[in-house]
């Protein structure tokens, strides 16, 4: 007899179930570190991007310094003040800054207070000097990117994690930068682990719900199979019974027949058979115990002739004359 036990059905929901725990594993131990390093060199390759729209201005009023259509001067507050006015990002308020390599603030759309002051001694509460770290970056390779904290954009009261791209422009020693807030990335991921985790969510509760519907199949023909084994048992059980009770009336059938078949003691005038008892019987009473046979009483003409010798020739006198 078959059960279908806890074997089984980890039998069936195991394979699924490993396969399931493997991708989570695979994307939140693979997937979404390597999704957060390639948001990341893509914003930072967006900055980049960026900032050459920035530089592209400066370099276009630069032209026109040196052509001697505008004064350098004017072509300085010109360019200044075109970038100031430049913003992008979902908001709108992503922004573009200008500093000098001293470093004095040459623009800065949210923090006009700053402009003409010298930051070299300027620290993010984290006490990093990131105006003069700009300075240093673009001194060496003439751009790249420089982490710190700032204000989270126009918000003066928010501080958060910043990562700026700064560019040097050469003519005028300026450097002009913008960043991405880290906040952004980790919300995009954020927002793509969610989506993982109710996708996975939802392909683990289907893999579940279809192993309790192959495990309640399964169930179901166990119980089937289990009746019809209980059924053939049954059947198998009251064969037997059947087989017993017929082998037993057969053994009593042959049994009678033996006794009636073998050597019987039987009187010689009489015709009374003695049984095993030692008792004599009546023929017929004897034959009756040890058969189905019936007897009705009736006399032969022999037996007429001896018992009743006048009826008998009364009998043949009636013959004649008919």
């Amino acid at each position: 007899m078959y059960i279908f036990t806890k074997i089984d059905i980890l039998k069936v929901i195991f394979a699924p179930l490993l396969a399931s725990f493997l991708f989570v594993f695979a994307v939140f131990g693979f997937f979404l570190p390597e999704s957060k390093s390639n948001l990341m060199d893509q914003k930072k390759e967006t900055i980049a991007v960026l900032t050459q729209t920035a530089w592209n201005i400066l370099t276009y009023y630069e032209k026109k310094a040196q052509s001697g259509e505008i004064s350098e001067n004017m072509a300085r507050a010109l360019a200044a003040e075109q970038i100031r006015d430049l913003r992008y990002g979902a908001d709108g308020k992503d922004y573009f800054w200008i500093t000098d390599m001293q470093p004095n603030m040459i623009m800065h759309p949210y923090r006009p207070e700053l402009e003409g002051q010298n930051l070299s001694n300027y620290a993010d509460p984290n006490g990093k000097h990131l105006f003069a770290e700009f300075v240093r970056e673009v001194a060496t390779d003439g751009e790249g990117y420089v982490p710190y904290l700032w204000q989270w954009k126009d918000d003066r009261d928010h501080i958060a994690p910043k990562l700026s791209y700064v560019r040097l422009f050469k003519p005028w020693s300026w450097i002009t930068g913008t960043g991405v807030y880290v906040d952004d990335v980790h919300h995009e991921i954020t927002r793509i682990s969610k989506k993982l985790i109710y996708t996975s969510l939802a392909i683990l509760i289907t893999i579940l719900f279809l192993s309790a519907f192959i495990i309640q199949q399964g169930l179901g023909e166990t119980r089937k199979r289990r009746a019809a084994e209980l059924e053939l048992q049954k059947y198998h059980d009251n064969l037997e019974d059947l087989v017993k009770k017929r082998t037993d009336e057969l053994q009593n059938a042959l049994t009678e027949v033996k006794l009636l078949s073998g050597l019987l003691p039987i009187c010689a005038s009489c015709k009374k058979i003695r049984d095993d008892k030692g008792y004599w019987n009546q023929i017929e009473s004897y034959i009756q115990q040890h058969s189905e046979a019936e007897f009705s009483h009736s006399i032969c003409p022999d037996c007429i002739k001896t018992l009743y010798p006048k009826f008998s020739s009364h009998s043949s006198d009636e013959e004649k004359n008919a």
